[in-house]
């Protein structure tokens, strides 16, 4: 039911994406969602999705991956798109949304795929560093959407390991919806408790290891700036740049 979802998990391979500094991915990332907000015509959409298409061709990942992961979101797509329908009363409105809301979620799968989530944490830092002028503790913010991040797989392992107990039981999900509404439900309970208890244990474990957030913390990976991280930010920016001046024009 929930098999071979692959958010928040890193795929180990090599690639020109896997080795690009976390700081320039999560800068593109940040870029090409703006670039989805303010993209206001077909071709827009062309460009940004040929960009998404070209940069998993980068990652050297399966594409059954990716596949994977917009299969196992269907439902909710399904959703945004009737939403977003209903909401506008137009169905290629609907159909520019459902297309948005996907290639968000392919760019974000190629950010946490290719990227430890404690070089995405270094990333973080990185980039909200000048909000430690205004009082915010960066470092701790960073960390806490690191372990949120951490925890989807936790949280997808957990609640496949309970719907496949309750399978064992006799319980058919092909029933109807009524029996898989009732699994559901029947799930999320202990799924939280069980992520509780992995997150206690984790808490238990930094403090064994004397981990202070306070405290300034060394990276063990040397992140350098490289070429293609600057030919990757030129092509975001000229891409969002273009996207900006045909809305103007138009």
């Amino acid at each position: 039911m929930l098999n071979n979802v692959s958010v928040g998990r890193y795929f180990p391979i090599k690639s020109n994406i896997h080795e690009m500094n976390p700081l320039s991915k999560i800068i593109c990332t940040t870029i090409f969602i703006i670039s989805i907000l303010i993209a206001q015509d077909f071709q827009a959409i062309c460009i940004l999705t040929l960009l998404v298409m070209v940069m998993i061709m980068n990652t050297n990942i399966p594409l059954t991956i990716y596949y994977q992961i917009i299969k196992n979101l269907k439902y909710f797509f399904l959703v945004v798109f009737l939403s977003s329908s209903i909401i506008t009363l137009s169905f290629s409105a609907g159909l520019t949304i459902l297309i948005d809301i996907v290639l968000i979620v392919l760019y974000l799968s190629i950010l946490t795929l290719t990227t430890p989530q404690t070089e995405i944490v270094y990333g973080l830092e990185k980039l909200l560093w000048p909000l430690s002028y205004l009082g915010v503790k960066v470092n701790t913010l960073a960390l806490n959407i690191s372990l949120a991040l951490r925890f989807i797989p936790t949280i997808i392992d957990e609640s496949n390991y309970i719907l496949k107990a309750e399978a064992s039981r006799g319980i058919d999900y092909r029933v109807g919806v009524k029996t898989w509404c009732i699994a559901v439900k029947d799930m999320i309970k202990p799924a939280i408790m069980l992520s509780l208890k992995h997150l206690n244990d984790l808490k238990n474990s930094m403090v064994i290891r004397l981990f202070s957030i306070e405290n300034k913390r060394t990276n063990f990976r040397i992140n350098k700036w490289q070429i293609f991280d600057s030919y990757l930010l030129v092509i975001h920016i000229a891409i969002v740049i273009v996207i900006i001046m045909r809305g103007v024009i138009l």
